[in-house]
């Protein structure tokens, strides 16, 4: 499953098996919503939720950053860049948390 963000982090939805729009934004805790809104500091606008990645393997370490972001508020709060590689590890990371949490609300 793929989840589309609208530019400005309102609105998420999922596009079904006979391609429709499925709004899913009630769907996903506040908390959740909010930790998106704050990891365009990292990601830009290229944020991509997406089932897939949480099949790939990751380092420990990535997964701790993103959960650290996750508990403190303050942690991510200014642009960031990263190289392609550690880019993509923290979108591992950042999509296993997501949809764990998604998952388990």
């Amino acid at each position: 499953m793929k989840i589309i963000i609208s530019p400005d982090i309102t609105t998420f939805c999922y596009i079904d098996e006979h391609d429709n729009m499925i709004d899913i934004t009630d769907k996903i805790p506040y908390r959740l919503r909010e930790f998106v809104k704050r990891m365009k500091f990292i990601f830009d606008d290229k944020i991509d939720i997406d089932r897939s990645y949480t099949e790939k393997e990751n380092e420990d370490i990535y997964e701790y950053l993103i959960e650290k972001a996750y508990e403190t508020k303050d942690y991510c709060f200014k642009k960031t860049k990263f190289k392609p590689r550690p880019r993509e590890k923290l979108l591992i990371a950042f999509n296993k948390l997501f949809f764990d949490k998604f998952d388990n609300r």
